[in-house]
Protein backbone atom coordinates (compact mmCIF):
# COMPACT_ATOMS: atom_id res chain seq x y z
CA UNK A 1 0.00 0.00 0.00
CA UNK A 2 2.74 2.46 0.96
CA UNK A 3 4.52 1.49 -2.23
CA UNK A 4 1.53 2.56 -4.39
CA UNK A 5 1.20 5.90 -2.55
CA UNK A 6 4.88 6.67 -3.09
CA UNK A 7 4.59 5.85 -6.81
CA UNK A 8 1.46 8.01 -7.19
CA UNK A 9 3.23 10.88 -5.42
CA UNK A 10 6.27 10.56 -7.68
CA UNK A 11 4.08 10.47 -10.81
CA UNK A 12 2.15 13.54 -9.61
CA UNK A 13 5.39 15.41 -8.86
CA UNK A 14 6.80 14.48 -12.26
CA UNK A 15 3.57 15.55 -14.01
CA UNK A 16 3.37 18.91 -12.25
CA UNK A 17 7.11 19.43 -12.69
CA UNK A 18 6.78 18.94 -16.44
CA UNK A 19 3.86 21.35 -16.60
CA UNK A 20 5.71 24.05 -14.69
CA UNK A 21 8.89 23.82 -16.79
CA UNK A 22 7.24 23.72 -20.21
CA UNK A 23 7.83 26.88 -22.19
CA UNK A 24 6.27 28.31 -25.28
CA UNK A 25 8.75 27.93 -28.13
CA UNK A 26 8.78 30.59 -30.84
CA UNK A 27 9.43 29.68 -34.43
CA UNK A 28 12.39 31.34 -36.17
CA UNK A 29 10.22 33.74 -38.16
CA UNK A 30 8.63 35.11 -34.98
CA UNK A 31 11.99 35.38 -33.26
CA UNK A 32 13.40 37.31 -36.23
CA UNK A 33 10.46 39.70 -36.25
CA UNK A 34 10.71 40.33 -32.52
CA UNK A 35 14.47 40.84 -32.71
CA UNK A 36 13.98 43.30 -35.58
CA UNK A 37 11.39 45.18 -33.53
CA UNK A 38 13.73 45.26 -30.54
CA UNK A 39 16.56 46.56 -32.71
CA UNK A 40 14.29 49.35 -33.95
CA UNK A 41 13.54 50.29 -30.34
CA UNK A 42 17.25 50.31 -29.57
CA UNK A 43 17.97 52.48 -32.62
CA UNK A 44 15.20 54.90 -31.69
CA UNK A 45 16.51 55.21 -28.14
CA UNK A 46 19.96 56.09 -29.47
CA UNK A 47 18.60 58.67 -31.91
CA UNK A 48 16.28 60.21 -29.34
CA UNK A 49 19.05 60.51 -26.78
CA UNK A 50 21.43 62.01 -29.33
CA UNK A 51 18.91 64.59 -30.55
CA UNK A 52 17.93 65.57 -27.02
CA UNK A 53 21.60 65.80 -26.08
CA UNK A 54 22.16 68.27 -28.91
CA UNK A 55 19.21 70.40 -27.73
CA UNK A 56 20.55 70.23 -24.18
CA UNK A 57 24.02 71.29 -25.31
CA UNK A 58 22.58 74.15 -27.37
CA UNK A 59 20.76 75.43 -24.28
CA UNK A 60 23.80 74.88 -22.07
CA UNK A 61 26.11 76.83 -24.38
CA UNK A 62 23.38 79.35 -25.34
CA UNK A 63 23.85 78.63 -29.03
CA UNK A 64 22.13 81.27 -31.15
CA UNK A 65 20.94 80.84 -34.71
CA UNK A 66 23.94 80.99 -36.98
CA UNK A 67 26.35 79.75 -34.32
CA UNK A 68 27.69 76.23 -34.51
CA UNK A 69 27.88 73.47 -31.98
CA UNK A 70 30.43 70.81 -32.89
CA UNK A 71 30.19 67.27 -31.59
CA UNK A 72 33.78 66.06 -31.31
CA UNK A 73 33.06 62.47 -30.27
CA UNK A 74 34.56 60.91 -33.38
CA UNK A 75 37.57 63.24 -33.24
CA UNK A 76 38.25 62.26 -29.65
CA UNK A 77 37.89 58.56 -30.44
CA UNK A 78 40.28 59.01 -33.34
CA UNK A 79 42.91 60.77 -31.23
CA UNK A 80 42.38 59.26 -27.79
CA UNK A 81 42.62 55.68 -28.99
CA UNK A 82 45.27 56.20 -31.70
CA UNK A 83 43.04 54.56 -34.29
CA UNK A 84 45.45 55.10 -37.17
CA UNK A 85 48.77 54.18 -35.58
CA UNK A 86 48.63 50.53 -36.70
CA UNK A 87 48.28 51.35 -40.39
CA UNK A 88 51.90 52.52 -40.67
CA UNK A 89 54.46 49.86 -41.53
CA UNK A 90 57.56 49.27 -43.65
CA UNK A 91 55.31 48.06 -46.47
CA UNK A 92 52.84 50.93 -46.03
CA UNK A 93 54.79 54.06 -44.94
CA UNK A 94 51.70 56.22 -44.39
CA UNK A 95 48.90 56.42 -41.85
CA UNK A 96 46.34 56.68 -44.65
CA UNK A 97 43.74 53.92 -44.67
CA UNK A 98 42.53 53.82 -48.25
CA UNK A 99 40.16 50.89 -47.67
CA UNK A 100 38.37 52.81 -44.92
CA UNK A 101 38.20 56.01 -46.98
CA UNK A 102 36.63 54.10 -49.89
CA UNK A 103 34.12 52.48 -47.55
CA UNK A 104 33.03 55.83 -46.10
CA UNK A 105 32.87 57.41 -49.56
CA UNK A 106 30.68 54.54 -50.80
CA UNK A 107 28.20 55.05 -47.98
CA UNK A 108 28.18 58.83 -48.32
CA UNK A 109 27.09 58.37 -51.94
CA UNK A 110 24.01 56.35 -50.94
CA UNK A 111 20.77 58.31 -51.21
CA UNK A 112 18.62 58.41 -48.10
CA UNK A 113 15.60 60.58 -48.93
CA UNK A 114 13.15 61.27 -46.07
CA UNK A 115 10.00 59.15 -46.12
CA UNK A 116 7.70 61.93 -44.94
CA UNK A 117 7.31 65.51 -46.06
CA UNK A 118 7.11 68.52 -43.79
CA UNK A 119 4.22 70.99 -43.79
CA UNK A 120 6.73 73.83 -43.81
CA UNK A 121 8.81 73.75 -47.03
CA UNK A 122 11.57 75.75 -45.30
CA UNK A 123 12.35 72.86 -42.96
CA UNK A 124 15.19 70.77 -44.33
CA UNK A 125 15.02 67.11 -43.39
CA UNK A 126 17.66 64.39 -43.51
CA UNK A 127 17.99 60.69 -42.81
CA UNK A 128 21.52 60.95 -41.41
CA UNK A 129 20.83 58.69 -38.45
CA UNK A 130 19.20 56.02 -40.65
CA UNK A 131 22.22 55.95 -42.94
CA UNK A 132 24.55 55.66 -39.95
CA UNK A 133 22.56 52.75 -38.50
CA UNK A 134 22.36 50.97 -41.83
CA UNK A 135 26.11 51.42 -42.17
CA UNK A 136 26.69 50.18 -38.62
CA UNK A 137 24.77 46.99 -39.37
CA UNK A 138 26.10 46.57 -42.92
CA UNK A 139 28.01 43.68 -44.44
CA UNK A 140 30.50 46.28 -45.74
CA UNK A 141 31.40 47.43 -42.24
CA UNK A 142 31.51 43.89 -40.87
CA UNK A 143 33.92 42.86 -43.64
CA UNK A 144 36.09 45.90 -42.94
CA UNK A 145 36.16 45.09 -39.21
CA UNK A 146 37.03 41.46 -40.04
CA UNK A 147 39.98 42.68 -42.12
CA UNK A 148 41.13 44.80 -39.18
CA UNK A 149 40.74 41.80 -36.89
CA UNK A 150 43.17 39.80 -39.07
CA UNK A 151 45.65 42.71 -39.15
CA UNK A 152 45.41 43.37 -35.41
CA UNK A 153 45.77 39.71 -34.41
CA UNK A 154 48.90 39.42 -36.56
CA UNK A 155 50.34 42.63 -35.08
CA UNK A 156 49.46 41.50 -31.56
CA UNK A 157 51.26 38.16 -32.06
CA UNK A 158 54.36 40.15 -33.10
CA UNK A 159 53.99 42.67 -30.22
CA UNK A 160 53.38 45.45 -32.76
CA UNK A 161 49.78 46.45 -31.96
CA UNK A 162 50.47 50.07 -31.05
CA UNK A 163 46.82 51.18 -30.80
CA UNK A 164 46.29 48.68 -27.97
CA UNK A 165 49.23 50.15 -26.06
CA UNK A 166 47.91 53.64 -26.74
CA UNK A 167 44.38 52.85 -25.54
CA UNK A 168 45.67 51.17 -22.38
CA UNK A 169 47.77 54.26 -21.64
CA UNK A 170 44.72 56.44 -22.30
CA UNK A 171 42.64 54.41 -19.83
CA UNK A 172 45.30 54.93 -17.16
CA UNK A 173 45.23 58.68 -17.79
CA UNK A 174 41.43 58.70 -17.57
CA UNK A 175 41.52 56.76 -14.31
CA UNK A 176 43.97 59.27 -12.84
CA UNK A 177 41.86 62.20 -14.08
CA UNK A 178 38.70 60.60 -12.66
CA UNK A 179 40.32 60.01 -9.26
CA UNK A 180 41.64 63.59 -9.25
CA UNK A 181 38.20 64.96 -10.12
CA UNK A 182 36.52 62.81 -7.47
CA UNK A 183 38.96 64.00 -4.81
CA UNK A 184 38.41 67.65 -5.84
CA UNK A 185 34.64 67.13 -5.76
CA UNK A 186 34.88 65.62 -2.29
CA UNK A 187 37.04 68.52 -1.16
CA UNK A 188 34.64 71.07 -2.68
CA UNK A 189 31.59 69.41 -1.15
CA UNK A 190 33.21 69.31 2.31
CA UNK A 191 34.28 72.97 1.95
CA UNK A 192 30.78 74.01 0.88
CA UNK A 193 29.34 72.40 4.00
CA UNK A 194 31.80 74.33 6.15
CA UNK A 195 31.32 77.71 4.49
CA UNK A 196 28.40 79.92 5.57
CA UNK A 197 25.56 80.44 3.11
CA UNK A 198 25.67 83.64 1.09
Amino acid sequence: MKYKVVIYCLIALLFFGCLSTSKYVLDNDAKNKIEKLLSIHKEYAFIDLYEKSIVQEEKKFKIQNGDSLFDITSMELYQEFCLIVDFYSKDHPTYENIKYDKLIHKWLQKEYPPYISMDNPNIKTTMTFRRAFDFYNSKDLNEYIDSLRVLFYAKYRNNELKSLECSEARFKIWDNERRDLESRNLLNSSNSRLSPPE
